[in-house]
């Protein structure tokens, strides 16, 4: 009795998406689609920010300051735009998106003990400053003085990821699950092999359908 066939497995959420992401880097439309990303993380985070960017810069090493500027420029819109609908709604939408102010309490008392520099020196972390940035809101910090600290702090843990993985991408390779994507989007890229009929004559090179 033949053994049963077992079926591929799906790939991963982040797979798929790097896949589309990679097969559009050369339409116009490919850095605004990689801006939704970390635009949209402070209040609906689909992929981790560091993981896209460093698994992109591999991908496309020529780009990497293209990538840089627009992981950047979305981050300090999305942090704006969520500043500004804190201000406006209330402590309400930190239920939805926060897990409510009593979730906020450790950074809130450094916001409201440092300011501004607290929230600085959270935005040179590799991952995106939501926690902070909801924190300065609650604190009542003006939307666009948040929004300017992360645009002027985020270039740099932003562009080091993204210059060491376009220029030293065997470093990154030695963790696993980037090595795992990295390999799943490179296997995508690579045509099937084309198969030759063997009864063909030797001058011919027609492919075997």
């Amino acid at each position: 009795m033949a053994d049963p066939v077992t079926a591929p497995a799906r790939p991963s959420r982040t797979v798929l998406v790097l896949r589309r992401l990679d097969r559009a880097a050369h339409q116009r439309w490919f850095l605004p689609a990689v801006g939704v990303f970390p635009l949209s993380d402070y209040a609906l985070p689909v992929l981790p920010n560091q993981v896209l960017l460093t698994a992109l810069a591999v991908l496309h090493p020529r780009r990497w300051w293209a990538l840089t500027v627009t992981f950047v420029t979305a981050a300090g819109l999305g942090a704006l735009l969520v500043a500004a609908t804190v201000h406006a709604t209330g402590p309400w939408l930190l239920d939805a998106i926060g897990g409510g102010p009593d979730a906020l309490t450790g950074v809130t008392s450094q916001i409201r003990r440092h300011g501004l520099w607290a929230l600085a020196a959270l935005s040179l972390l590799p991952w995106p400053p939501r926690t902070a940035v909801l924190a300065c809101a609650l604190a009542g910090i003006p939307p666009w003085a948040i929004a300017a600290v992360v645009m002027a702090v985020r270039p740099l843990p932003v562009a080091a990821m993204a210059f060491t993985a376009a220029n030293a991408p065997h470093l990154l390779r030695r963790l696993p699950r980037i090595d795992r994507l990295l390999t799943a989007v490179e296997a995508d890229r690579t045509p099937p092999a084309t198969t030759y009929d063997m009864t063909t004559p030797a001058n011919s090179s027609t492919p075997r359908v």
